[in-house]
């Protein structure tokens, strides 16, 4: 198999912090988010991948290079203008090998599925694509997706209301992760932007050419503040598999942490951070060359690198703050995000 990674979005969800880095780099612990789906690839003996870019691609090519130093051969095809996911892969045609299965992930999905197993089940199914498929309590917010029993795609349900659900049925979305036959190329338009959920999905369901992988591996969506947060604690925690070592909490090289400073709750803190005398972080994330300031204390936010919180400042739940932002002694913020380099109050 060789591999596609979608990353050609700007990640607005996650401004500001994506105002100065593209999403994929977003730190989960000791690495960039997008480096556990390269180590997710290499586990199961993927060593090509093309990531398809339209954002800052050069902090992507900086940091990974060609992939030589990690057993990979990386290659990068930018989007001339957004071409939608379809139109994505289509432009990466360049880069792929015309005989060989394309595995196409999306560029915000944590997950450690099972490559290997999905591969054997498109061959079982001789379909023409297939797409992985992961249960959640609530279709409302998702597109439903129901097989027939032989394992193929019935239909497609956008944001299904309560009146469209079936007595009984399992609750099943799209997971992000799809495995095609190369003529799948030949179904998508050059040069047009392109959905493949919307537009290629429902004709080859139609043709009865996709099948359905139903997948109980962790599945998470990076591209929102709480489960970005989120994805760095259950990392920590050991709730998906990757390489390198896990712990508690994860500390960065060179940061310096007072000794009655408390970090706990699966916390990540930043390479060269200084946390001071009496700061607490619970359960929040901190990027590279950020104080926290003495007393302060940081409870389920997120603070951009370089960013200054200033002491006995409290920062709880859905707090945001850009890269070198200042946010002032003694204040007391929730819910809200402070723009790169702003000062607050």
């Amino acid at each position: 198999m060789q591999a596609v990674i979608l990353v050609g979005g700007q990640g607005t969800r996650l401004r500001p912090l994506t105002d100065t880095r593209p999403k994929p780099m977003m730190a989960v612990a000791d690495r960039p988010f997008v480096a556990y789906q390269l180590d997710l690839l290499r586990r199961h003996g993927v060593r090509e991948v093309v990531f398809s870019c339209g954002y800052r691609v050069e902090a992507l090519e900086g940091h990974f290079g060609d992939g030589a130093g990690s057993g990979l051969k990386l290659r990068y095809v930018v989007d001339p203008e957004p071409l939608g996911t379809a139109g994505a892969i289509k432009n990466a045609e360049s880069a792929l090998n015309p005989r060989r299965r394309i595995l196409v992930l999306n560029g915000d999905i944590l997950t450690d599925l099972d490559l290997s197993a999905l591969a054997a089940a498109h061959s079982r199914s001789g379909a023409l694509g297939t797409l992985t498929l992961t249960d959640v309590d609530d279709p409302s917010r998702y597109g439903l997706v129901r097989l027939y029993d032989n394992g193929r795609v019935e239909a497609f349900v956008e944001k299904p209301s309560e009146d469209q659900l079936r007595p009984g049925e399992p609750f099943r979305i799209n997971a992000g992760t799809y495995l095609f036959e190369p003529e799948i190329l030949a179904e998508i338009p050059a040069g047009i932007n392109c959905s493949i959920e919307r537009d290629v999905f429902p004709r080859l369901a139609e043709a009865d050419k996709l099948a359905g992988f139903p997948a109980t591996a962790y599945w998470l969506d990076i591209g929102t503040p709480e489960s970005y947060l989120q994805a760095n604690i259950d990392v920590l925690a050991g709730a998906v598999q990757s390489e390198g070592p896990l712990g508690d909490c994860f500390i960065g090289e060179g940061a310096e942490i007072a000794a009655d400073a408390v970090i706990d709750g699966g916390s990540s803190i930043g390479a060269g951070t200084v946390v001071e005398s009496g700061a607490q972080v619970h359960g929040a994330v901190v990027l590279d060359g950020s104080t926290i300031g003495a007393g302060a204390r940081v409870e389920g936010a997120i603070v951009g690198a370089g960013a200054t919180i200033g002491d006995g400042a409290t920062l709880g739940a859905g707090v945001v703050v850009g890269d070198g932002a200042h946010i002032a002694a003694n204040a007391n913020l929730a819910g809200i995000a402070v723009a790169t380099g702003a000062a607050h109050p």
